[in-house]
């Protein structure tokens, strides 16, 4: 079925490139191209059935290739496939004809095969792939990472060394998204049983399919460079040579470091977008992301109680959070869904206008004590002690003491510990669901509300608070099942789903996100997408 979910206007597709797209790239003739960037958190892995962290899916966006990219526009175009296709069997069966020649960077042969290992691999249970839930359309994958069903019986298989046929359990408006995530690339079989365990653990064990390779990470490290890889089919292209990557959590430090020529990107705090607004170098990028707090659903937790959720979520003021904590463009969130995600496909109604429930939104001490003192007498406690997880970048610390500082002044007996955390540590801890609180920066994988709901439903991987609710479960299996074609009642069920998760509070919508920062205005044709791995380079190139 043809995705028909509308966008506000044109303006949304026109952000997703702030600079030029695709087509602006000089070709392979010029030399020693080369611009420095910047992430804001650490990598921690570049196998792609492991990745979970937006760094990471932004680094192998970049060193790997799908069989489609996403062009300027988020728009969809052909990558290591020939053509984008439209599916035959209602919808339910794709046939990809792989480009001629096609090479990995240590040489080997690029073959439709690569793509069905690296499926089957992600799908696999023994691979503990955190993503393998966004291929459960593929046929028998659910049965697969169920551990019911052989890896072999996916619905994937090489016709011959350049066709690759997908069957789907049912049609998919938002499977051409998925053709260009990274979870869906290819792996070279030989490269992942050659190094095994370390296999994406640092730059030396992996092989590339993408315009770039990576070079210099040891799994640890802060830098890195992407370098350009001379066997990527397009590489005419890619006008860049070498791009040098550095963590950064400090904004300051990033800054200082644009500032001195060190950087050619920084990203941006509130304080500092303020400041730097007027700089011609200065550029805003709306996204499709949600920050939220997930609260902890394990029985014996006190957050387990929808009173004390409510209680929680209602002494948060989200206007002063997103104008004097972040204060860097983002908007207080309306829902779990952001603004301007999708609309109604019979009114045009934004989602988050139709699936409004606002006190779940709201900020109402009077309203948070009454709720916390029924919390208090159904738990049988007098006061309550929370644990809130963030990780350790300057954006997330100041929404934790924010947080912290709301409920200790507003509910009577509460306190909230705030802890600190290494990205890895505190995608762990929330992996583990070692915490009462903790914040979340959800940015969508693709432009369909089911990259949101899905996230909630019972044991989905990112659900990190746990909740669990057979409703809920059901809407939101139907918009991805039986309703799949029903555009209309999709759109519905959705809305359903929405609600029913504010009511339950199931989580804590905060802030809809927006990136600042500064882009030297030498460096043309950074393509920038609202969802999925954001920073594209192919296109890149440095005006002289």
């Amino acid at each position: 079925m043809q995705n028909k979910w509308k966008k506000l206007g044109t303006a949304t597709l026109l952000l997703s490139v702030l600079l030029a797209g695709c087509g602006s790239a000089k070709s392979s003739e010029a030399k020693n191209e080369s611009f420095s960037v910047m992430e804001q958190t650490d990598l921690l892995t570049i196998d792609s059935s492991q990745i979970t962290d937006l760094t990471s899916f932004n680094m192998v966006n970049n060193v790997q290739e799908g069989l489609y990219r996403v062009a300027k526009g988020n728009k969809p175009v052909a990558g290591l496939a020939e053509k984008v296709v439209k599916p035959t069997n209602n919808g339910k069966t794709y046939t990809f004809k792989l480009r001629k020649g096609l090479k990995w960077s240590n040489g080997d042969p690029l073959t439709a095969q690569d793509f069905v290992y690296s499926w089957r691999r992600t799908v696999n249970p023994k691979t503990k792939a955190g993503y393998a839930y966004i291929m459960q359309n593929v046929k028998n994958a659910s049965a697969i990472s169920a551990g019911k069903m052989q890896p072999s019986k996916l619905g994937v298989k090489a016709l011959d060394k350049r066709t690759l046929q997908v069957n789907l359990t049912h049609a998919t408006p938002y499977f051409k998204y998925l053709m260009a995530f990274g979870t869906f690339f290819p792996q070279n079989q030989k490269a992942v049983e050659k190094y095994g365990s370390k296999y994406g653990t640092a730059s030396k064990y992996m092989v590339y399919s993408g315009p770039f390779k990576m070079v210099g990470w040891n799994g640890t490290n802060m830098s890195w460079k992407l370098e350009k890889n001379n066997r990527y089919w397009d590489k005419k292209n890619v006008a860049v040579s070498k791009i040098p990557v550095k963590v950064v959590k400090d904004p300051n430090t990033a800054l200082n470091l644009y500032q001195s020529g060190k950087l050619d990107d920084a990203l941006l705090s509130g304080e500092q977008a303020n400041q730097e607004k007027s700089n011609k170098a200065f550029v805003k990028y709306e996204q499709g992301q949600t920050g939220y707090l997930a609260m902890s659903f394990t029985k014996g937790k006190a957050t387990a109680n929808v009173n004390v959720r409510k209680a929680l979520s209602l002494v948060i003021n989200r206007k002063t959070l997103t104008s004097k904590v972040l204060a860097d463009g983002s908007t207080p969130a309306k829902g779990f869904l952001p603004s301007a995600f999708v609309t109604n496909p019979k009114t045009g109604t934004d989602f988050t206008k139709d699936a409004s429930y606002p006190e779940a939104v709201a900020h109402d001490v009077s309203k948070a004590k009454t709720y916390w003192q029924k919390g208090l007498k159904q738990t049988g406690k007098t006061k309550m002690n929370f644990e809130l997880v963030v990780s350790d970048d300057d954006s997330q610390k100041k929404l934790g003491e924010a947080v912290q500082s709301a409920v200790e002044q507003s509910l009577p007996g509460a306190t909230v510990t705030v802890r600190s955390l290494p990205t890895k540590g505190a995608q762990s801890a929330q992996l583990g669901g070692k915490f009462d609180m903790t914040i979340v920066r959800w940015i969508g994988d693709y432009t369909d509300p089911l990259t949101f709901a899905q996230l909630e439903t019972t044991g989905n991987t990112y659900n990190y608070g746990r909740f669990s609710n057979k409703t809920y479960d059901k809407l939101v299996a139907a918009t991805n099942g039986k309703d799949a074609n029903n555009e209309q009642k999709r759109y519905e069920d959705f809305v359903k789903a929405e609600k029913l998760l504010m009511q339950q509070e199931a989580v804590v919508p905060l802030y809809q996100a927006v990136q600042t920062q500064l882009v030297n205005p030498k460096v043309k044709g950074i393509v920038y997408h609202p969802t999925g791995a954001p920073y594209d380079y192919k296109w890149t190139h440095v005006e002289k």
